[in-house]
């Protein structure tokens, strides 16, 4: 399961991130997307689409561990719909 979440800070910055906890391992990926270009909502689906990118690239290595599904969890409404 990937949790993901995206934030912009007082002085301008926005960030992104996506967290895999599995019994096996734990992986974190982060992302600086700059200052004054980006919302809380791009910085989102940023996240969401560094997890996704990460499982494309786990693909042989998940169905090695006969891993079907695999989740993203996003608190953002507006980012998923």
């Amino acid at each position: 399961m990937w949790s993901t979440d995206g934030s912009h800070s007082d002085n301008g910055r926005v960030r992104a991130a996506a967290v895999c906890k599995h019994s096996y391992e734990s992986s974190t990926h982060c992302s600086h997307l700059g200052t004054g270009c980006m919302e809380v909502y791009d910085a989102e689906l940023w996240a969401i689409g560094l997890a996704l990118g990460e499982m494309v690239n786990r693909g042989q290595r998940l169905q090695m561990h006969r891993l079907k599904t695999v989740a993203v969890v996003s608190d953002s409404h507006a980012t998923i719909q």
